[in-house]
């Protein structure tokens, strides 16, 4: 262990004692103690050993001579001491151990007849790691001897421990992002993402480095100014924009449990923030960091990671769209079954809310302007479908003839004196919250009058087309 760990006994602390040599504290052979009643005895070398977690460091002090009764010496931490050979630059390349990194017993044992007590300091790994390439050190002082044992003078014990002969880099407790790092990771249709009936669900996977050991927590950042800088510097497109608080979900403080080297936390965007910036176009980006682990250390660049979502994920977004449309445009052409084939005007036209025309008394106490027989109606506007998929539209509740277009097609055409007819429906693929032109054409020769324009598709039953999802012509 020599050139490891360096186990030093300063019995005066003092401008001459903090400006010795840095290769006297590189060598045992040249710690001696002064003739005193108790000091420090130094490190049991053979026994210091480094784990998974912490670096064991056996030490003892010893008495001039065997203890008549049983008694105690205290322990303290006097970090003060290695300050001092810093700020004089007696110690290089070293800092001091911060505070919770040494956990050490506050007495030694010393047991009656003895002439030295043993007891072992704890130094976590962890703090070991996150100044690899350095030293790092810590001091103690013996306090309050028992049972009328004498320390002459104070007595610190100063140890120095070199990183980079106690651990090697491959075996460092590294925490990273998985894809973390200066490339921007990219979420784009069917890429690195899964879907529910909400919205996306983002999965950010930390990796643990090297043997994993007991639990420990991490916490993720979100790094508000970085979008704009990134912007700024043409790493992310123009059309970025980062999501407000009350948009998405994201774990800020994540479980990694023992023995486990990897843990998934998440970043949720439910389908409406999508809806709402799909006209525009925008992606959204993220900009994360992991912080504060209670266990083991940072990777310098891979703890971070750089998420741009393409608004192209909302093609798997297939939940229903509720528009506000307000109905259809209808033109009514009275003593007239062929609408305006002549060039005539209309005698009646109004928006109405839908195509819902159940029975002849309705009809004719809402349009009482229009012949009873020998009619004609047209419904014109748009029709925003609210899912994906492959639609059925319905006309076989229609008394006399129909007619069916969407974006200028005929799907029904059966514009005759028939009614009721069971294969006036048509099936057509639309996509997620497009807008398609619709037109409905009614024909009413004589007796009963009846029109009702439903639809059904894959996770919608058969319904009648509503209000919300119909725009009117101009």
């Amino acid at each position: 262990m020599k050139n490891k760990i360096y186990w030093v006994l300063l019995w005066a602390i003092t401008l001459a004692a903090a400006s010795c040599k840095q290769e006297k504290l590189d060598s045992l052979d040249l710690l001696k103690t002064v003739d005193r009643d108790i000091s420090g005895g130094g490190i049991v070398a053979g026994d210091v050993s480094v784990s998974n977690e912490s670096v064991k460091v056996p030490f003892k002090i010893t008495l001039s001579g065997p203890a008549t009764k049983a008694f105690q010496v205290g322990i303290t931490l006097n970090n003060d001491t290695v300050k001092k050979l810093i700020a004089n630059g007696t110690l290089k390349n070293t800092i001091v151990l911060p505070d919770g990194s040494v956990d050490y017993p506050t007495v030694v044992n010393v047991a009656y007849g003895a002439d030295n007590g043993t007891a072992i300091a704890m130094v976590r790994l962890a703090a070991l790691e996150r100044n690899y390439g350095k030293s790092v050190a810590f001091a103690f002082k013996l306090t309050d001897p028992g049972k009328g044992n004498q320390l002459k003078g104070s007595a610190n014990i100063l140890v120095v421990m070199n990183t980079v002969e106690l651990i090697k880099a491959s075996d460092i407790h590294y925490l990273s992002f998985l894809n973390g790092g200066s490339n921007v990771f990219s979420v784009d249709y069917k890429k690195n993402y899964t879907t529910s009936l909400q919205g996306i669900n983002i999965p950010l996977t930390i990796n643990l480095a090297g043997q994993p050991a007991g639990a420990f927590n991490v916490k993720i950042k979100l790094n508000t100014d970085t979008i704009a800088t990134l912007i700024k510097n043409k790493v992310l497109p123009e059309n970025t924009i980062m999501l407000k608080p009350n948009e998405y979900y994201l774990d800020t403080l994540v479980r990694v449990n023992s023995n486990s080297s990897s843990v998934v936390a998440r970043l949720l965007i439910e389908w409406p923030v999508f809806d709402a910036n799909i006209i525009a176009n925008k992606r959204f980006a993220f900009a994360l960091s992991l912080a504060g682990p209670t266990k083991h250390v940072l990777h310098p660049t891979n703890s971070k990671i750089i998420i741009l979502v393409e608004p192209t994920v909302n093609l798997d977004n297939n939940s229903y769209i509720t528009g506000n449309g307000t109905g259809l445009k209808a033109e009514y052409f009275s003593n007239n079954q062929q609408l305006d084939f002549d060039g005539r005007k209309p005698d009646l036209v109004r928006v109405e809310s839908n195509i819902n025309w159940p029975n002849d008394g309705v009809w004719q106490e809402a349009t009482p302007t229009i012949s009873h027989d020998n009619f004609s109606t047209r419904w014109t506007g748009e029709f925003l479908a609210p899912v994906r998929g492959d639609y059925t539209f319905y006309q076989d509740e229609w008394d006399d003839g129909s007619r069916l277009f969407i974006n200028g097609v005929a799907l029904i055409d059966d514009f005759t004196t028939q009614w009721d007819q069971a294969g006036r429906k048509a099936t057509i693929t639309l996509e997620r919250g497009k807008r398609y032109k619709i037109e409905a054409d009614h024909r009413e020769n004589v007796g009963g009058q009846r029109a009702i324009l439903s639809y059904e598709v894959s996770g919608i039953s058969r319904r009648v087309v509503p209000q919300s999802q119909l725009f009117p012509a101009p």
